[in-house]
């Protein structure tokens, strides 16, 4: 499809640099005219014009119409720019020759997909639209935050298409994915559909035989059973029992059913489980280090809860303070509050209720002692590291 261009007249003189009063009507004319067509398009012409798309409203309102992820698959976020063209009939034509488009054309919907399944990560985006235009469908009408106002519904999509994308390719190579806490295996079935090219694995506590948890058991029935994939995952050993806050569940899960010869590297962990601070400190001591170079962790729900406040005003304070840590100790005393952490550490980047920590280029350490896999007792506590002497 041409791109329709307005050239600026040039006065046919040259040897005069002036330009006729009528003449530069002219031209201011044609040029006014040709930012109007290049901005806007026109229904006169037979052409369009292309413009930068930054908006992710765009795209979740592309779904929430009810757009097949699988068969739209090129996404838009905000950080990545994309060119479309928009035709005299007003319809948009992605240009494919952008070398973007071509690798994001490659990916899988996680909004549509997520809506499918039936998971909580993205029902905030569904929502929030009707809960504003009604606020007698809001669960928490009274919150300051608009987005808040839907209760506990989460706006994870964008976190997901971003960070996750790229790994739901057809060609991606494959790859290791763990959660903790499938629960009723919504959201993993969502992460199976999203990233076929993975070998998932999920950690699930309710599905330990019936019993007191002083036994090791669990008291209120399995709901990871009410999933249909639930045996299956059982019988491939993909979905594993126990608490994932326990040292020897965990080295065990890693050490005989993921850390085994020919297996796919580790490069995603979710952290999805009780939501408790304690619990969501031990997955990132205990698995960060065993992530690839370059992998991802995810810990989600670091919401303003009794029960999961603490990560958030403990454990994140102190990772940004490792993060930018230089130790330069002449100039300004430091000292490093996650010595098993820091040197591993190249960024972390949140939206609302979500961080993604995300490896550097040092290899993956699995030498660990178990005390230096568990969280230490200053971890949900930023005020004990910022008071401790070098």
């Amino acid at each position: 499809m041409p791109v329709l261009t307005m050239p600026i007249h040039r006065g046919n003189n040259r040897s005069c640099s002036c330009i006729s009063s009528t003449g530069r009507r002219a031209q201011l004319f044609h040029f006014a005219l040709g930012l109007l067509v290049g901005i806007l398009g026109s229904n006169f012409f037979q052409g369009a014009s292309l413009f930068p798309v930054t908006d992710m409203d765009a795209y979740r309102q592309s779904v929430l119409l009810g757009k097949d992820g699988r068969e739209q698959e090129t996404t838009m976020t905000t950080s990545q720019q994309s060119k479309i063209t928009i035709s005299n009939t007003g319809g948009a034509v992605v240009d494919s020759s952008s070398p973007l488009l071509q690798r994001q054309q490659q990916q899988r919907n996680f909004l549509e997909i997520a809506r499918q399944s039936g998971t909580d990560k993205v029902k905030g985006t569904l929502f929030l639209p009707s809960c504003l235009e009604n606020p007698q469908t809001c669960r928490k009408p009274k919150a300051k935050n608009p987005k808040c106002r839907v209760g506990a519904q989460h706006f994870y999509d964008t976190v997901y298409q971003k960070w996750l994308g790229p790994y739901s390719t057809d060609t991606v190579e494959p790859f290791q994915f763990l959660e903790i806490g499938y629960f009723n295996g919504k959201g993993f079935d969502a992460y199976a559909d999203f990233m076929p090219r993975a070998e998932l694995h999920s950690m699930e506590i309710s599905c330990l035989p019936p019993g007191k948890q002083s036994e090791g058991k669990w008291p209120w029935g399995n709901f990871a059973a009410r999933n249909v994939h639930y045996q299956a995952l059982r019988d491939a050993r993909r979905l594993h029992c126990g608490d994932a806050a326990d040292h020897a569940f965990l080295r065990g899960v890693w050490t005989t059913h993921m850390k085994r010869r020919g297996a796919p590297p580790l490069r995603v962990v979710v952290d999805d489980g009780s939501h408790l601070a304690q619990h969501m400190a031990t997955t990132l001591f205990f698995w960060f280090p065993r992530i690839e170079p370059g992998g991802i962790l995810v810990i989600e729900d670091i919401e303003p809860l009794p029960e999961a406040a603490s990560f958030r005003t403990g454990v994140v304070p102190q990772l940004l303070l490792d993060l930018h840590y230089c130790g330069n100790d002449e100039h300004f005393a430091e000292t490093v509050c996650f010595p098993t952490i820091q040197p591993l550490l190249h960024a972390v980047h949140c939206e609302m209720h979500i961080c993604v920590l995300e490896r550097n280029q040092e290899p993956a350490v699995d030498t660990l002692s178990e005390q230096d896999s568990m969280p230490p007792p200053h971890a949900l506590d930023a005020m004990k590291c910022l008071q401790r002497k070098l």
